[in-house]
């Protein structure tokens, strides 16, 4: 069986089969699904999924093989939506986002708890990738943990918080997006 013959992903897309079709996906789309709350979280799911599909396993995964595991568990809004919206693993069932699972692995810790690891499957694989180090500026860090513990304790954020919050995601979002995939994510173990 032959796929239809489609033009290859730019640089700013990836790619997906589903069944007999390959199907673009750009950073912009994933961001109009999410809703644009959490824009860091939703670059920084495009572009591992970009990184791995294209450079790490030069492989464009069956959609529905797909499986992905977010050492941030629940706390990765962004992150979950923008999986669900290319791979399906909601719908598949194949999302798996308990924070616990990845307390020994070699990964930087998240601001809401849990940590900068991710497991994603697909084409009988399973690649374990962390964030690299100092990809998560401190300022966006520190400030991302007071509103966390805010919430926590059940207080909203005044206007300005937001704003600054805001403004710190979207700053995020566009450095993950203009740095090459090699300097955010180290590829830990394929199995």
């Amino acid at each position: 069986m032959t796929l239809p013959v489609q033009a290859a992903a730019s640089p700013g897309t990836l790619q997906i089969r589903d069944g007999e079709r390959i199907l673009t996906f750009s950073y912009e789309e994933l961001l109009a699904a999410h809703g644009g709350e959490m824009p860091g979280g939703v670059a920084l799911v495009f572009r591992l999924m970009q990184w791995l599909f294209l450079d790490a396993a030069d492989d464009i995964p069956e959609r529905r093989t797909c499986s992905f595991y977010s050492g941030l568990g629940e706390n990765g809004k962004g992150i979950i939506d923008g999986a669900e919206y290319v791979m399906r693993v909601v719908r598949g069932r194949t999302l798996f986002l308990d924070a616990a699972r990845c307390a020994g692995k070699n990964a930087p810790p998240a601001p809401g708890g849990g940590k900068y690891y991710f497991e994603l499957g697909f084409n009988q694989k399973l690649y374990a990738i962390s964030v690299r180090e100092n990809v998560i500026p401190r300022e966006f860090w520190d400030f991302s943990r007071y509103a966390h513990q805010k919430r926590g304790a059940g207080e909203p954020l005044l206007p300005q918080e937001r704003e600054r919050l805001r403004m710190l995601r979207e700053q995020l979002a566009a450095a993950i997006l203009a740095a090459p995939a090699g300097a955010l994510f180290s590829l830990l173990e394929i199995s």
